[in-house]
């Protein structure tokens, strides 16, 4: 028996089903403050409404207009604009913004409502260095500017309004993994390194001359990082580190508790770092039966600790008394 749907005239069915996430993609996925839930899925990016769990819409990212590398378009970051985002881009619902890049080195703002990218950043057009992470960063009360880790080693800072690049540091022999925002200053965020390097910047304006830099290193066991670059075969390519290494892995997240502490987590290995006295308060290795760290997220409202395994496994940490 055939069930024949007529669609109603002059509507318009535009939606499009995502495909599922792939490695390529690195996990990358934001929540809004709203409750939407964007993920990348291939080149498009998806959002859910969580209290419904109802897919909402897919976006794709438009093709290059010309390229000449063999890299797909994969989306490798996603991160929602914050509320109050500068009114110099002149968009309805501003803050339906999604900022995006992808494995080809491109990032740009993508508007929720009309499916369609804002503007698109001057990341070089030669270089096609995969991006590997975007943050937020607020440089005053009203303005924006965007963070990206571009190719394995290098920190980019873009005007948000114009697109334009201001500031650019290499890390190089490092390995940049991911960015994350200070809760307790706007301004200040950090970048971790698979090697245990971590950038901590402050950003007081969008010139070269307002960013204040400050170098650490978080010590830590990296005999099998060492192995996998010499296993290596992508070298110079401008692949980001999860492409280089997908299955090594290093994050961390900013304490909601406690100002100038970090909870790090090194594939083997959980640290507690304290960004003002530049050491290690505290160190664990692998819970036992659990595989590789893959993702490390405290709680916001007690002081739990929660980390995802690469073998889907999840353990839970909670400070003792009295320290």
């Amino acid at each position: 028996m055939s069930i024949q749907i007529q669609k109603p005239p002059n509507e318009s069915w535009d939606c499009m089903l995502p495909g599922p996430p792939s490695r390529n993609n690195g996990g990358s996925a934001d929540i809004s403050p709203a409750g939407l839930f964007a993920y990348a899925s291939g080149s498009s990016v998806s959002v859910v409404e969580t209290h419904s769990m109802q897919l909402v819409t897919t976006i794709p990212l438009p093709p290059p207009s010309s390229s000449t590398t063999s890299l797909s378009p994969f989306i490798t970051s996603v991160k929602w604009s914050p509320q109050n985002l500068p009114h110099l881009i002149d968009v309805p619902q501003h803050h339906l913004l999604l900022a995006v890049g992808d494995r080809q080195g491109r990032i740009c703002l993508l508007d929720f409502r009309s499916k369609s990218p804002t503007i698109f950043f001057d990341t070089g057009s030669g270089s096609k260095l995969g991006i590997q992470d975007l943050c937020w960063v607020q440089t005053g009360p009203d303005s924006w500017i965007l963070a990206a880790l571009c190719g394995p080693s290098l920190l980019s800072l873009f005007n948000t309004s114009t697109g334009r690049c201001f500031f650019k540091y290499d890390a190089a022999p490092e390995y940049f993994s991911c960015l994350r925002r200070d809760p307790f200053d706007s301004r200040h965020f950090c970048a971790l390194g698979l090697k245990g390097f971590l950038l901590s910047v402050t950003a007081l304006g969008d010139t070269e001359n307002d960013v204040v830099l400050k170098e650490l290193q978080i010590r830590t066991d990296t005999t099998e990082l060492q192995k996998l670059e010499r296993d290596s075969s992508s070298g110079g390519n401008g692949a980001p580190a999860s492409a280089t290494f997908p299955t090594y892995i290093s994050k961390f997240a900013f304490s909601p508790h406690w100002m100038h502490l970090i909870f790090v987590a090194f594939p083997r290995e959980l640290v507690v770092f304290d960004l003002q006295y530049e050491t290690a308060l505290f160190s664990s290795g692998l819970p036992r039966g659990c595989g590789k760290f893959l993702e490390v997220l405290p709680d916001s409202n007690i002081e739990v600790l929660y980390c995802a395994h690469l073998d889907g496994k999840l353990s839970t940490w909670r400070r003792k008394e009295n320290i």
